[in-house]
């Protein structure tokens, strides 16, 4: 059982391992995943003892004014159970996701109930060192920087530390490197198909945000950057149709 010194917040904001820190570099910024945090909100606050919802009568589809594809957003309640008051404590906040390439408006709106979560689960401590700035990206070295006094904590468990040499070291072999690899590989070292990926996903969605999650996805599911193309290519065919009908 955890110190009972250590207050509810420290608990909820500790440190995470070096690997579920991860970074999109079309949206510049590091995150976590709604699962890591699920695994932490359950850690310590206990399974049954939080619990969240989609308001669906909240959700509204935004047309971006910029030309970009447009986006989800609704309000999410998210609760935790006071032991002591013997009652639920509420937050709401909003969630978002922009309805990308290759999605359809139900996958858009899951990935903004889940944001709406990790908006809501952040103010009472998870991952605050993360939305504070504290956890940052070394573009020179090619890996996500956390601060110093992890160090200690990340020691004490075994776990991997951060990055220290200046040139990239084995421990961007995880998750994260993995991702930018493949960033690198679209951005500068793409073949003609890749090129095509890139090019067709700025036509639809306006920008290159989103492109590095969602291409990592299609290669986890075994898709070939052929098949990426033609499923790009069918949904510009999808809305050049229908900008000229």
């Amino acid at each position: 059982m955890e110190n009972e010194s250590i207050s509810l917040f420290e608990r909820l904001n500790a440190p995470f391992p070096y690997s579920d820190y991860q970074y999109d570099s079309f949206g510049d910024r590091c995150y976590i995943s709604g699962q890591t945090i699920t695994e932490r909100l359950n850690e310590v606050l206990g399974v049954g003892y939080w619990k969240y919802e989609g308001l669906y009568e909240t959700e509204k589809i935004i047309q971006e004014p910029n030309g970009k594809n447009p986006r989800v957003k609704m309000y999410v309640r998210f609760s935790i159970f006071n032991s002591e008051l013997r009652d639920w404590i509420t937050f709401i906040d909003v969630g978002s996701e922009q309805v990308k390439p290759g999605m359809n408006e139900g996958d858009a709106t899951k990935s903004a109930i889940t944001d709406g979560m990790k908006k809501c689960a952040s103010r009472i401590g998870v991952g605050s060192d993360l939305y504070k700035g504290k956890i940052t990206w070394d573009k020179q070295r090619q890996a996500i920087i956390v601060p110093d006094h992890y160090n200690q904590y990340y020691h004490d468990r075994g776990w991997i530390p951060k990055v220290e040499a200046s040139p990239p070291s084995p421990v961007a072999s995880n998750r994260t490197s993995k991702k930018s690899e493949l960033t690198d590989k679209l951005k500068n070292k793409a073949s003609a198909v890749q090129n095509q990926i890139k090019a067709a996903w700025q036509e639809l969605a306006g920008s290159l945000d989103g492109l590095d999650e969602w291409y990592t996805k299609k290669q986890q599911e075994h898709v070939t950057d052929q098949q990426m193309i033609n499923l790009l290519q069918k949904k510009l065919q999808e809305k050049r149709n229908a900008a000229s009908a």
